[in-house]
């Protein structure tokens, strides 16, 4: 429980009020950020224990947030991942809200993206927060998978946020800060005039790369 709390402070500022929301996968069921808290605040009190399907057990008069669904659904489909997390950073807020979204999740700027979001990003359409946006993320990703072969370790939603999932709350903590540096670097490359992305070979190389998989593993 200790590392869910640790995850929802490390990744307080990216949501303001009760904006945002994490889990804990645990043995047959999952942990969840209640509705209405705050990530930076989260204690083990605002937390609802829910079964696999996203239905919370006695929760003691607390409601699981809105998207319990999407975090049921990551949970329950993929044994590796254990937390999700789902912020709204606001340098990534500017991207996904605008026309740029596909080019800021299909190419790469640096090495350090590439090792903490991957080679490319899931995009999910917009759509309402609860049952809606849970068809699109399960169409998105499941697209995303059967083209690329890998899950996606950033999920950009369309004028929403992100999602980002693993075995590791070290994980989710470093793909969510290497998003919004990686979010601010486009904003910033794109005013300077033409962006000079990593070649597809370049990606390639430092996805490959031994020494820079070893650096994955201590988040793991």
């Amino acid at each position: 429980m200790d590392n869910l709390l640790e995850l929802a402070h490390m990744l307080g500022s990216y949501a303001i009020c009760g904006e945002g929301n994490v889990s804990m996968k645990d043995d047959d069921c999952f942990w969840v950020k209640a509705s209405g808290t705050s990530l930076d605040t989260l204690s083990k009190v605002d937390l609802v224990a829910c079964k696999m399907s996203g239905v919370p057990f006695d929760s003691l008069g607390l409601k699981p947030s809105i998207e319990t669904g999407f975090h049921a659904w990551l949970q329950r489909e993929f044994d590796a991942i254990k937390f999700v997390a789902h912020t709204h950073p606001p340098k990534t807020m500017e991207v996904v809200c605008s026309e740029q979204i596909h080019s800021f999740a299909e190419h790469r700027l640096f090495p350090d993206q590439v090792v903490r979001n991957g080679a490319k990003s899931c995009v999910v359409p917009y759509a309402m927060p609860g049952k809606p946006l849970l068809k699109e993320i399960k169409k998105s990703v499941t697209e995303f998978i059967e083209n690329e072969e890998y899950f996606p370790k950033l999920i950009l939603l369309q004028n929403h946020g992100i999602i980002v999932a693993s075995t590791s709350h070290k994980e989710c903590i470093a793909s969510t800060m290497m998003c919004e540096k990686s979010a601010e670097i486009f904003i910033g490359a794109k005013s300077l005039g033409q962006t000079r992305f990593l070649s597809e070979d370049e990606v390639n190389e430092i996805d490959k790369c031994p020494s820079e998989e070893r650096r994955r593993m201590m988040y793991r």
